[in-house]
């Protein structure tokens, strides 16, 4: 059986704003405030992940991807290294291998 993404369109506006005020004492690592929602696409735990839509006021669809949408599209997870994600991007991807065993898993380097 082939497994299919399902795409989810957040409203992240309000609470990437306040990110920095949590993450350190969860992560261990501090986290600068943000500038922008788009911004927060940058530092997800794995590139995969770091993909942006919004519905625009005029109908369209705006794609953000910071990190390209290759990885995306090749069933591929592959770690961020702009912070010490190790951890996270560990743990997502286990999760993720656990409903799509087909899932190509790119470590975090050593």
């Amino acid at each position: 059986m082939t497994r299919g993404f399902r795409i989810c369109l957040c409203a992240f506006r309000s609470t990437t704003k306040r990110v920095y005020v949590w993450f350190e004492q969860k992560f261990g690592s501090p986290f600068s405030p943000l500038t922008s929602s788009v911004e927060i696409l940058g530092r997800y735990a794995s590139k995969t992940h770091a993909v942006g839509a919004w519905l625009m006021t005029d109908g369209r669809t705006e794609i953000v991807a910071p990190f390209g949408l290759d990885d995306l599209f090749a069933f591929r997870m592959a770690p961020n290294l702009v912070l010490d994600n190790r951890i996270a991007h560990t743990k997502k991807a286990e999760r993720a291998r656990a409903i799509w065993p087909e899932l190509i898993i790119i470590p975090c380097p050593i």
